[in-house]
């Protein structure tokens, strides 16, 4: 999980604004989905589940899960902790490898921004936080080859799309739109304007766009409280799901307000969709609520949100949540759990992960665990 003072560094630091009365231009034709009002999660059952954990590797301990690809019996994770390093396991979790080239050398870097994967190339893509380069590695971490791109691209996250690049800009860095499409480095689609009390805001940097299927896709775009959806095929841009986070002020007068980090904490309002993840039935996303992020499901057929930290203590145990950071090929949401607030791992819940933890030795509570699932929804 991104810690304590992390939040609050990108809260505080650009003077953040959050959800409002008043209503963008992207949301007048839709009706708001109340980011509070969660339903019970005895709606939900698993439907299946396995917990995988990570073997020991040659390079260093799992420090932080910041991204998970699950792909071609490969578990791939980010972790930006330790030495800005992409560790590779197969499917059960033992190491394979691991990439950390830091240096400035012919694939190598400073600092990892982020990876994404190309299914039509099968390869993955390594961004440097300079944004100028990128690297391609086979699945099992080898080196292929860099590419410099033609001009500075910032953005805070990318999905490759056949001979197009799907991405988010960043538009507190440069101001200019937030959503933009190239096809082969040449810009053929910029859409959503920059917009100061909206857009001033670090907070969508990870997992920001999700593709619904072949042509189609859900993304958001700063601070707003819209998940838009994407047709690559017609290059059409519309409005999928509007929340309404019900917060007690306006983003305009939370940009003005003296003290924003104090307002924050003290009124317990929710901020910012990341981590856009979804299957056939239900899209999982994250929101800040001081001090940490809050997970919730989705469901596509009902609109009903759940917390999903709830639905994993009914389910499962008294265990930390660190959030949903990927999803299988096979549709699977992956959440990163650790070791509950006393330190220890609880599966009292369901008897079978309870079997499974019995066999794990020297198991601490530093380490992490992966839950795969799926869902369905009762009634």
């Amino acid at each position: 999980m991104i810690k304590q003072f992390y939040y609050i560094l990108l809260i505080f630091s650009l003077n953040l604004i959050y959800s409002c009365n008043q209503k963008s231009w992207e949301e007048e034709s839709s009706n708001p989905i109340k980011i509070q009002s969660v339903a019970p999660v005895e709606n939900l059952s698993l439907s299946s589940a396995r917990i995988v954990r990570f073997s020991e590797n040659t390079f260093a301990p799992v420090g932080s899960v910041y991204k998970i690809l699950a792909i071609r019996n490969r578990i791939i994770l980010v972790d930006k902790t330790i030495g800005n390093t992409v560790i590779i396991f197969d499917d059960s979790g033992e190491y394979l490898n691991h990439i950390h080239r830091i240096g400035e050398g012919p694939g190598e870097y400073k600092n990892l921004e982020n990876i994404y994967y190309d299914e039509k190339e099968n390869v993955l893509i390594l961004i440097p936080m300079d944004y100028r380069k990128k690297y391609f590695f086979d699945l099992d971490g080898n080196f292929i080859q860099e590419e410099k791109y033609n001009e500075n691209i910032r953005y805070t996250d990318l999905m490759p799309s056949g001979s197009s690049e799907i991405l988010i800009n960043n538009g507190s860095l440069n101001a200019e739109d937030g959503f933009k499409v190239y096809e082969n480095q040449e810009l053929v689609l910029s859409a959503i304007p920059f917009v100061d009390y909206l857009d001033m805001t670090p907070l969508d940097g990870r997992n920001v766009i999700s593709k619904i299927d072949g042509d189609n896709f859900n993304f958001i775009v700063g601070n707003r409280d819209t998940i838009f959806r994407y047709d690559a095929k017609s290059r059409k841009i519309s409005a999928d799901y509007i929340f309404d986070f019900e917060a007690p002020i306006s983003k305009v007068d939370y940009a003005n307000h003296p003290s924003p980090l104090e307002y924050f904490v003290e009124s317990q309002m929710f901020i910012g969709i990341f981590d856009i993840f979804q299957n056939e039935f239900f899209l999982s996303f994250s929101t800040f609520k001081y001090p940490g992020i809050k997970g919730r499901l989705l469901s596509k057929s009902s609109n009903r949100i759940y917390d999903t930290e709830e639905l994993i203590q009914n389910e499962i145990g008294l265990l930390g949540f660190e959030g949903i950071l990927g999803l299988s090929e096979s549709g699977e949401f992956i959440a990163v759990l650790k070791a509950g607030p006393d330190g220890n791992w609880d599966f009292s819940k369901n008897k079978n992960f309870e079997a499974t933890f019995g066999e794990m030795t020297d198991i601490g509570p530093e380490e992490f665990l992966l839950l795969f699932f799926e869902l369905e929804e009762l009634g």
